[in-house]
């Protein structure tokens, strides 16, 4: 009897510890873990850089309220180019056509879900041609397709993608030296959202910036999605390898293909985290008055961009 109940009682358990640590990353938001904890001499050191931190936080979303978040977009370039090389032309189209699905899933769940501030959309590698100043022929439009016509008026702008969240080790940097800054923490957790500044610093707490993969176990993927591609609708195999159930296979340019994409670059996925990163913004903003320009320590003044 114990025999036959071991493995039934190892599912239980399995399924408790998955259940406790999906609900321990969802509540990472309020409780900013991922911030490193920082020895201060004493309170009133410690008091200083507390009201630093609320100034430049509140600073930063009053500044994204009026101005615009900018997603990154990879394109997997890379690795398509070596396959071509390789001698592989049909992985190297089903690699650009599930980086495509991916870029569309997410485009489409931040457009129907993020109203906090303007949003544009770029692919990765024109992000320094943006911190350099350019406004114009690098924002893509709903075909992802680089469109001249947009052009981004703002001047302040965050970034956000899909990224690791850091234990951050390099504190808050003054914009004299962001530009030679890296991230050099320890890598908590790989995120939906990340919300960055213009030189790619992960932005720190109390700001939300990040959120964090939502647990629904109401909400049941099939293994396979359809995604229009070019006027084509294309089956994407879920989650699943060559060998995953409801796998399915298509000709695309008069070749079978098989492409797939994990659970987490699914729209549904994605809408999730948009709209819990819109309304975790939302929230701040309404908690986080303007600061008063001229009220602003003059100590605090480089680290504001």
């Amino acid at each position: 009897m114990t025999l036959k109940m071991a493995p039934s009682l190892n599912k239980k358990v399995s399924f408790m510890v998955c259940f406790l640590m999906a609900v321990f990353f969802s509540s990472a938001q309020e409780t900013n873990e991922f911030d490193a904890p920082k020895d201060y001499k004493d309170r009133q050191q410690f008091e200083k850089f507390r009201k630093r931190r609320m100034l430049i936080a509140a600073w930063q979303i009053n500044q994204l309220k009026e101005g615009a978040l900018v997603v990154r977009l990879k394109t997997n370039q890379k690795l398509i180019d070596a396959l071509n090389k390789q001698g592989k032309p049909t992985l190297a189209e089903e690699k650009r056509l599930e980086q495509y699905a991916i870029n569309l899933n997410t485009m489409r769940a931040y457009l129907a879900n993020y109203t906090f501030s303007k949003i544009y959309f770029i692919n990765s590698y024109s992000s320094d041609s943006l911190l350099n100043g350019t406004r114009t022929n690098i924002f893509l439009d709903t075909t992802l397709n680089v469109d001249p016509k947009i052009v981004m008026n703002e001047k302040f702008y965050l970034l956000a993608e899909r990224d690791y969240a850091y234990n951050s080790s390099i504190g808050f940097v003054p914009e004299d030296s962001a530009r030679i800054q890296t991230e050099k923490g320890n890598a908590v957790k790989e995120v939906p959202i990340v919300i960055k500044n213009k030189y790619g610093h992960q932005l720190k707490g109390p700001f939300p910036y990040y959120s964090g993969e939502k647990y629904d176990s109401q909400k049941k993927l099939g293994y396979v999605t359809y995604i229009t591609i070019n006027g084509i609708a294309i089956p994407f195999n879920i989650g699943g390898t060559r060998t995953s159930r409801g796998q399915k296979a298509f000709k695309y340019k008069g070749v079978e293909m098989i492409v797939s994409i994990p659970k987490h670059y699914t729209y549904q996925k994605i809408a999730i985290s948009v709209d819990r990163m819109n309304e975790y913004l939302s929230k701040f903003y309404q908690e986080s008055p303007k600061p008063e320009e001229n009220k602003i320590d003059p100590s605090t003044k480089p680290f504001l961009y």
